[in-house]
């Protein structure tokens, strides 16, 4: 196996955060479900972090194991395919998650509520920039995860190529 690029290092790094981010929103909807009354709410964002979680550990797994040029086995590909899809519908929970936080932007950027309670601002301003991060590091993920499989199968068919061309 040959060693990371810089690029799939940082993506790597992306990954990490992303699971991070991903779980400590998990977290946050189990919260939401035990304490409010509407628990059908706090299921469905379970559930959807869950499966954004399952596919940046599964786009992890891939790079750590697969990259460059071992090939995918039929259930990997079954599961990213199945999985990429989904991600495509969890962008639009993803980007709901942003609008349910917009009306925290006003007292983001007032500095009234910062000198009022700077605990209240930190948790307001944390859950914004999350919802935020979580969004565009998504959108990354799903592209870099699209450009690994591609150069996974590109790398698999030419070294499928070099072995049937050699003359002993």
């Amino acid at each position: 196996m040959k060693g990371l690029t810089t690029l799939w290092k940082a993506f790597r790094t992306i990954c990490i955060v992303q699971l991070i981010l991903v779980a400590f929103k998990a977290m946050l909807s189990l919260r939401v479900l035990f304490s409010q009354a509407n628990a059908l709410v706090g299921i469905i964002n379970i559930i959807a972090y869950a499966l954004v979680f399952i596919f940046v550990y599964h786009g992890l797994s891939m790079l750590n194991y697969n990259y460059p040029d071992v090939p995918l086995s039929p259930k990997q590909k079954r599961w990213f395919n199945i999985l990429f899809l989904i991600n495509f519908i969890l962008i639009a929970f993803l980007f709901a998650q942003i609008v349910n936080n917009w009306w925290m932007i006003q007292f983001v950027f007032d500095m009234g509520t910062f000198n009022a309670s700077k605990a209240a601002w930190l948790y307001g301003t944390a859950l914004f920039s999350i919802s935020w991060f979580i969004f565009i590091i998504h959108f990354v993920f799903l592209t870099g995860m699209y450009k690994l499989r591609r150069l996974i199968y590109e790398n698999t068919v030419n070294t499928w190529y070099n072995e049937f061309d050699q003359k002993p």
